[in-house]
């Protein structure tokens, strides 16, 4: 355990730091809903061969916002002993949740026959977006 004392004005400035930082994050994550849904169905619609390109540039642009915001930097001031997660991350538990929905409820051979449907329609949205990109 580190020993540290932290003063109460230090205490009461990270608080209000933190609330501000909070604020932005919020509204950040506010405007990112739209645009990366926004972006994913342009990339959907206008680029057969990268759909994801707008997506992750997206990405990029809030991992690089979520940097500066530094929304957990005081983080490192805590005296306490860590706290650990065992690396699991929400991730993990999306696609843990995903596997055994789809093999309870989703029948496979369904499955890739809408896939093959979605891109199949995209594909046709793709060729009349883009008529000289066929391909």
């Amino acid at each position: 355990m580190k020993e540290s004392k932290h003063s109460r004005t230090e205490v009461v400035r990270d608080t209000l730091v933190l609330q501000v930082k909070l604020i932005v994050d919020g509204l950040r994550d506010l405007f990112l809903m739209p645009i990366v849904l926004f972006a994913s169905i342009a990339g959907l619609i206008f680029h057969k061969n990268n759909p994801g390109r707008y997506t992750y540039r997206v990405l990029s642009y809030g991992k690089m916002t979520e940097k500066w915001i530094g929304l957990f930097e005081e983080a490192q001031k805590d005296t306490m002993d860590p706290i650990e997660l065992d690396n699991k991350s929400l991730d993990e538990l999306l696609q843990k949740t995903q596997v055994a929905f789809e093999s309870k409820y989703i029948n496979e051979n369904k499955k890739q026959k809408l896939v093959q449907r979605l891109n199949t329609v995209l594909d046709d949205i793709n060729s009349k977006v883009n008529p000289e990109k066929k391909a």
